[in-house]
């Protein structure tokens, strides 16, 4: 029996550190909302209102099916689509396709989508 509570305490322990490491670097998600391009060798993301432009990360599941959408959904070449995102920001990249953007987006989930732009968007310079 006392081998019993001391494998208990020492499993609890053990828990305990693994979610003191794991939340010792914490995941910064932040939401966005703003226009998203996707088209050959482009894969944007532009807050609104505001003059960034961030690359997205399209490594993640939620990233290429948000591509795949846009691609199928576009009626034109590079059309913007408002979207709201839940994403965390990698910091900006010196090299590779995300080269001269203000920063990486990694996107989580994607809570809205749609063709219609709000007024706060629509007066945003061209990406580039």
């Amino acid at each position: 029996m006392r081998s019993a509570r001391i494998l208990k305490k020492s499993t609890g322990r053990c828990i305990a550190l693994l979610l003191l490491l794991l939340d010792s670097n914490p995941v910064q998600a932040v939401f966005l909302r703003g226009l998203y391009r996707a088209g050959a060798e482009v894969n944007s993301f532009q807050p609104c209102p505001g003059n960034l432009v961030y690359w997205v990360d399209g490594g993640g599941s939620v990233a290429l099916s948000l591509r795949e959408y846009a691609l199928k959904h576009v009626q034109r070449p590079y059309q913007p689509f408002y979207v709201e995102l839940v994403g965390e920001l990698l910091g900006r990249r010196a090299d590779g396709a995300a080269a001269g953007y203000d920063d990486v987006v990694r996107v989580h989930s994607v809570e809205a989508i749609s063709q219609q732009l709000p007024v706060v968007c629509q007066d945003l310079p061209p990406e580039g």
